[in-house]
């Protein structure tokens, strides 16, 4: 299993979350009561500067490895849409075989949602926000929660509501929401019935 946290300007962001969620999967998967504070742990190296980072942080019944790398944000172009109920991840685990298939079979695509039973989940990478004019959206049947999501849940900047493929005709934009992407981070979109074609970001 793994973490990964945003590294801004040598500052590591929403750990608590972060550590809460590790917490979480090790009680249910290995069984461990036991905490460790990934603030105390993560010694941010000299050579990373003021810029964007990636901290991954893998463990098992302990912390094995802390990694850095430099981070570059991806914008899709083309998100297929894809029903898929055998596609499952209720915990960050390393195999992400079953998206990388997913994008594999829709070479035409550089991004999937994945759907269950014609409600929408998460991207291959990320949970989903989608704005109404009024309200930021997420969906309530989410793969993975992630840290960032419940952040924002946790603050009233997003809220929770079953969403259907056929109800993102009614949504103007969308944000692809991880614990290195936020929602400024906002695509236009024209709605097709099996894909989404992006063709504007703020």
């Amino acid at each position: 299993m793994f973490e990964t946290i945003l590294l801004q300007n040598r500052k590591l962001h929403n750990l608590a979350y972060h550590n809460r969620r590790m917490e979480q999967s090790r009680k249910d998967l290995l069984a461990i009561d036991k905490t460790i504070s990934l603030e105390r742990l993560i010694q941010i190296p000299d050579w990373i500067d003021e810029g964007l980072y990636r901290c991954r942080v893998r463990y098992t019944t302990d912390i094995e490895k802390i990694e850095f790398y430099e981070y570059r944000f991806n914008h899709p172009e083309i998100i297929e849409i894809v029903e898929d109920t055998s596609i499952v991840y209720p915990y960050k685990f390393e195999d992400r075989r079953q998206f990388h298939l997913a994008l594999a079979e829709h070479p035409h695509a550089n991004e999937v949602i994945i759907t269950h039973n014609g409600y929408l989940t998460d991207s291959s990478f990320s949970n989903i926000a989608l704005f109404d004019g009024n309200n930021w959206l997420t969906p309530d049947t989410p793969l993975l929660n992630g840290t960032k999501r419940q952040y924002l849940l946790d603050n009233k900047i997003l809220k929770e509501a079953p969403i259907q493929v056929e109800d993102l005709r009614h949504f103007k934009k969308l944000s692809l929401i991880n614990a290195m992407r936020d929602l400024n981070i906002v695509y236009d979109f024209i709605f097709y019935p099996n894909h989404l074609i992006i063709h504007g970001k703020y």
